[in-house]
Order: C-alpha cells, then sequence, then structure tokens
C-alpha cells in the first residue's frame, strides 16, 4: 500500500470524541442568535407575481383559442348551409329542365 491509503484510513478512522465535546457544542449553540420567524409575505408575493402573470400571458391565449374554435364552428356552419343549399338548387334545376318545354323555333 501507499502512504495516501494510510493516511485515509488514519483520517476515517473511528475516535471517541473528548468528553467535553457535548457541552462545547451546546456552549456554541446558544452564543448563536436566534433564528427570526420566516414571513409569509414573500411567498404570499410571489405566489401573487406568479398568478398575475400567468393571468396576464393565459387570458389572452385561452380567448385566442376559444375565437378559433368558435371560428371553425361557424366555418362549418357555413359549409353545411352551402351543400343543402347546392342540393336543393341542383333538385331545383332538375324539376325545371324536366317541365321546360321547347318552344318551337319560328
Amino acid at each position: 500500500m501507499n502512504g495516501f491509503d494510510d493516511q485515509l484510513r488514519e483520517a476515517l478512522r473511528r475516535r471517541q470524541p473528548p468528553e467535553d465535546f457535548s457541552e462545547k457544542v451546546l456552549a456554541r449553540i446558544r452564543q448563536q442568535p436566534a433564528p427570526r420567524p420566516r414571513s409569509c409575505f414573500r411567498a404570499w408575493m410571489a405566489a401573487a407575481a406568479a398568478a398575475v402573470m400567468l393571468m396576464t400571458v393565459g387570458l389572452p391565449a385561452y380567448r385566442e383559442h376559444t375565437r378559433r374554435i368558435e371560428g371553425e364552428r361557424a366555418k362549418e356552419q357555413v359549409m353545411l348551409t352551402l351543400r343543402m343549399t347546392g342540393a336543393t338548387l341542383r333538385t331545383v334545376q332538375e324539376r325545371v329542365q324536366q317541365h321546360t318545354v321547347e318552344l318551337p323555333a319560328q
């Protein structure tokens, strides 16, 4: 083995902490200032900003989507009406041609 392995093994070897370790840790914790309670104001503001942004971007996109769907529906209705009108005109034209009497040439 090389020296690096020995150093690593020594560094990772289990050791007992000193007897006053707990007291030192607790003393250091007591020296730290108490954490301030976090305000929910920032979270609410972030949520409100996200909602406003979503409405600003999403509402026009939704309106465009519904307008496009309504336009396609209107187009389908117009096309159906034109087909029905065409069929009716063909029927009328056929009846007129059946009842048309050729006039004698003068």
